[in-house]
C-alpha cells in the first residue's frame, strides 16, 4: 500500500486580514444604511401625525361652528372673537381665542398624548402643539389656519397667520380653510 502525503492548505494572514477588512466594511455600511431609513422613518412619522392633528384642528373649529349654529346661532358665535389666537379642544365649550400667541407662552397650545387623543396642556415638554390663527373676513367668514409644529419653538411669523416658515424642515406643518357662516 503506498502512502499518500497530504498537504494542508490554508489562508494566510493577509488574506484573513483582507477578508475581515471587507466584511467589517459591508456591515458598517448596512448598519449606516439602517440607521439613516430609521430617522427618515421617524421624521415621516411625525409630519403624517402632525399633518393630521393640524387636519383635525381645523375640524374642530367647523364643528364648534356647526354646534353654534345647530344651537341657533350664525355659527360663529361661542368662542369666536375678534382676537386671532385661538386653541379647540374635543367639547364645544373648549374653544377659546385669546390674546395670547404663540411665541410668548408657547406651553398654552402644547399636546399631550392622553388615552389614544391628543389635547391641549398647559405644560411644555410634550412631542407636538397646536395653534389655531383664525382671521375673521367680516360675520359671515373666517379663514382658519391650523399650525402643528414640534421639536422647538414655534416658527416664526405663524402668530400672525403667515404660513411662510411653516415647513416640514422647520417642524412644522399647516392647513388653511375658509368658513362661512351658514346663514
Amino acid at each position: 500500500m503506498k502512502m499518500q502525503k497530504y498537504i494542508q492548505k490554508g489562508f494566510s494572514l493577509g488574506e484573513v486580514l483582507l477578508s475581515g477588512f471587507v466584511l467589517t466594511t459591508g456591515l458598517v455600511a448596512v448598519a449606516a444604511l439602517i440607521s439613516s431609513s430609521m430617522q427618515e422613518s421617524f421624521r415621516s412619522r411625525d409630519v403624517i401625525a402632525a399633518t393630521q392633528l393640524s387636519q383635525e384642528g381645523v375640524e374642530l373649529v367647523r364643528n364648534v361652528r356647526d354646534n353654534n349654529f345647530a344651537s341657533g346661532g350664525n355659527g360663529f358665535g361661542v368662542g369666536f372673537s375678534t382676537n386671532h389666537h385661538c386653541r379647540v379642544d374635543y367639547s364645544p365649550t373648549a374653544f377659546s381665542c385669546g390674546n395670547q400667541d404663540p411665541t410668548n407662552n408657547s406651553s398654552r397650545y402644547t399636546l399631550q398624548y392622553v388615552s389614544g387623543f391628543y389635547r391641549h396642556n398647559n405644560t411644555s415638554g410634550e412631542k407636538f402643539s397646536r395653534y389655531i390663527y383664525v382671521d375673521f373676513n367680516g360675520s359671515d367668514a373666517a379663514t382658519v389656519k391650523s399650525f402643528v409644529y414640534w421639536g422647538s419653538a414655534s416658527p416664526s411669523g405663524i402668530d400672525s397667520g403667515t404660513t411662510t416658515n411653516c415647513v416640514t424642515s422647520n417642524k412644522c406643518v399647516y392647513t388653511e380653510v375658509s368658513l362661512t357662516s351658514w346663514l
